[in-house]
C-alpha cells in the first residue's frame, strides 16, 4: 500500500475515532485488536486490508463505501498537510504547528 494512502486512511480513522468520543482501546476492543495497531494505523504504519478496514467501519457506524470515498471529499491540501506532520516525530510536528499559527494569526 502507498504510504500516503495508508496516512490517509489512518487520518480519516482518527478524525471519525475522535469525533464519536472512543479511545484507540476502545476501537481496539470493538475490532479484536490491541490499541497499539490501531495507534499505527491511524499514523499510517501498517498495512491496511479489506476485512481490517470493514471491521474498523463497522465499529464506527459508517458505511464502509463512504469511508473509502472521504479522501476524495476531503481538500486535498489540508490531507497533505496532515500527512506531512504524521511523518515527523513530535518535535517537529510542534514546530510545524506553531508555524502555521504564526502564519494564520489575526
Amino acid at each position: 500500500m502507498d504510504k500516503s494512502v495508508a496516512i490517509t486512511l489512518g487520518i480519516a480513522i482518527r478524525e471519525i475515532r475522535k469525533n464519536q468520543n472512543l479511545t484507540q482501546e476502545e476501537l481496539a476492543e470493538k475490532i479484536g485488536s490491541s490499541f497499539s495497531y490501531i495507534g499505527r494505523l491511524e499514523r499510517g504504519e501498517g498495512n491496511f486490508t479489506v476485512q481490517t478496514l470493514e471491521k474498523i467501519t463497522t465499529a464506527l457506524n459508517i458505511d464502509f463505501f463512504d469511508f473509502m470515498s472521504l479522501g476524495k471529499k476531503d481538500n486535498d491540501i489540508i490531507l497533505e498537510i496532515n500527512s506531512l506532520l504524521l511523518q515527523q516525530d513530535e518535535e517537529n510536528q510542534l514546530k510545524g504547528l506553531n508555524i502555521l499559527k504564526e502564519l494564520y494569526r489575526n
